[in-house]
């Protein structure tokens, strides 16, 4: 490993003027040719931090695109499924019905897991998760008020 070679001060203070501009930093790096990570530190030690906010919104465009397309897929995948399910019963030998049964249950099974990710949980899951634990307390009221009537000398 190479002995590292230190930034000089003109060009560490470049680095801080342009992160005190709003610039990002990888754009940073590629108008001074300091490294990412020496960017990170320099401006680490100067308290100068990297505004994320349009990073951040993104991000966010990506992951409503992204949910979009998996969406246009699931819905789509019912056709693929009744397409493959046609190609097997038409098949002429046993391996080509083979053969398209797994391509239906590997199809299938897709459009499921796609479905399950953009569900939402929070009604679903949650409401269940609620009505499991007023459950679990009123039979542990009911055992408890049966282990006092046991007590007292009568019967349950």
């Amino acid at each position: 490993m190479g002995v590292a070679i230190p930034i000089p001060e003109d060009k560490r203070e470049e680095v801080l003027s342009l992160a005190r501009q709003g610039v990002a930093r990888n754009e940073i790096t590629r108008r001074t040719g300091v490294s990412t990570a020496s960017v990170s530190r320099i401006c680490e030690g100067e308290k100068v931090s990297f505004d994320r906010s349009a990073t951040a919104a993104a991000v966010q465009a990506r992951v409503v695109d992204l949910k979009a397309a998996r969406l246009g897929l699931a819905t789509s995948m019912p056709d693929d499924v009744q397409a493959a399910r046609q190609r097997m019963h038409g098949a002429d030998d046993n391996r080509a019905f083979l053969d398209g049964a797994k391509a239906v249950a590997a199809l299938a099974s897709t459009h499921v897991r796609l479905v399950a990710v953009d569900k939402d949980d929070a009604t679903g899951t949650e409401a269940a998760k609620s009505m499991l634990g007023q459950l679990a307390t009123a039979l542990g009221v009911a055992a408890a008020e049966d282990v006092d009537q046991v007590e007292d000398g009568g019967s349950v």
